[in-house]
This record gives structure tokens, C-alpha cells and sequence, in this order.
């Protein structure tokens, strides 16, 4: 099972021209292959007067999937250069689909690789690459003396924290990788002198700039 990947934050679409051909990309976090699928589906209907629908799609976790097409394009020019993409940036639970309007002039096989590489290279960066790790996730609840100086020393030694609430308390939730868990407590302990209460939640993937 992974404990950290790459994906994509949101709904991402990019518009690309080459010699009158459009190739509109759309790029879209999925979690399952039939999420794939539906994708690619609502994506035909929303242009159905398109030439070709070319996509790719990979899925991780448990049993990694992917899948591409061509769409009728030439063998290799389409659906395998939009894979390439999602590969080559090392994305999981990720899919793509380039529309073309054909413009009339023909590209050649390495036009059209060009084309669809940076239809759906753009999709991805409009759709924003993320890195998602999976946390031990805490509730915190600390009295308000404390809390500061916790948020900051929590910030300062890189864990996830959410944003607090002012109760009677202060509560917020805070996440540390497997092999940090030990040391997120421990922090916790420290400065508010066993004050905190730490109670534990869950594991999750939490979407973050980088590696905890």
C-alpha cells in the first residue's frame, strides 16, 4: 500500500492550436477506473461534435490501473503521449482526455504527438500536481495559553495542522507521517507541559506542498 503519491487538486483545462486543429485538454483527479470512465463519458457528451476524444487515465492504492486510447487517431499518437505526461510527472489517480477539432490540415504522426503532449501537459498544470501523504492524524485540545507558541513549533518542525477553533479551548487537528508519530506527541508534550489533550483520529492522505 503507498503512503504518499502525486495527483492533481483539481478540474485543470487547457486550449491548444496547431494549423487550425484545436485540441481542448481537461484533466481531472479520479480515485477509481469507472471514475475514469464516467469522466471520459461526460467529457464525449460535453463535446460531441469533436473529431476524436483521445484520454489516458491511471489509478494507484492497492492495484495500480491505467489505460489510454487513441480514439482513432494513428496508432501511438494520441492516448500514449497523454500517458506519457501523467507517467513522465509521476501521477497517480489522475486522468486526461484531449478533444480535437480537426482543422482540415493533416499534422503527420509527429504533429500530432506534439499536439496531444502539450494539450494535456497543459490540463495538468492548470489542474495543479499536488503531493498527497498519508498522516496520523490528532485532535488537539489546548488551553489558549498555550496554543501559540504549540502552532508555531508545530509549524517550525514541519507537521500538518488544520485551522484551530477558539472554544473554552483550543482545538485543531495535526498530522505526522508513521515515522514521526512518536516525535509529534512528544513536541506536543513539551510545550504545553502535558496540558494537551491528544487524542488520536485517523490515518489520511492530506494534500501537501511537499514531503513530512
Amino acid at each position: 500500500m503507498r503512503d504518499s503519491y502525486r495527483s492533481l487538486k483539481q478540474e485543470g483545462r487547457s486550449s491548444y492550436t496547431d494549423r487550425k486543429s484545436e485540441f481542448i485538454g481537461i484533466a481531472k483527479p479520479v480515485e477509481t477506473g469507472a471514475e475514469a470512465e464516467d469522466f471520459v463519458t461526460a467529457v464525449r457528451a460535453e463535446f460531441p461534435d469533436a473529431r476524436h476524444h483521445v484520454y489516458a487515465w491511471i489509478t494507484g492504492g492497492a492495484e495500480v490501473l491505467q489505460k489510454y486510447s487513441d480514439d482513432g487517431e494513428p496508432r501511438g499518437t494520441g492516448g500514449l503521449p497523454v500517458l506519457d505526461v501523467l507517467l513522465h510527472q509521476e501521477l497517480e489517480d489522475a486522468a486526461v482526455v484531449v478533444v480535437r477539432y480537426f482543422g482540415g490540415i493533416l499534422l503527420g504522426t509527429g504533429g500530432l504527438v506534439r499536439a496531444y503532449s502539450a494539450a494535456a501537459a497543459q490540463a495538468v498544470e492548470a489542474a495543479i500536481p499536488i503531493f498527497r501523504q498519508k498522516l496520523q492524524i490528532y485532535r488537539l485540545i489546548t488551553p489558549y495559553a498555550f496554543a501559540d507558541k504549540l502552532r508555531y513549533q508545530l509549524t517550525e518542525s514541519g507537521f500538518w495542522q488544520s485551522e484551530p477553533e477558539f472554544l473554552l479551548d483550543v482545538e485543531w487537528e495535526a498530522g505526522a507521517s508513521a515515522e514521526r508519530s512518536d516525535e509529534l506527541i512528544e513536541l506536543i508534550q513539551d510545550v504545553t507541559a502535558g496540558a494537551a489533550l491528544i487524542e488520536p483520529l485517523r490515518s489520511d492522505f492530506i494534500s501537501l506542498p511537499n514531503s513530512l
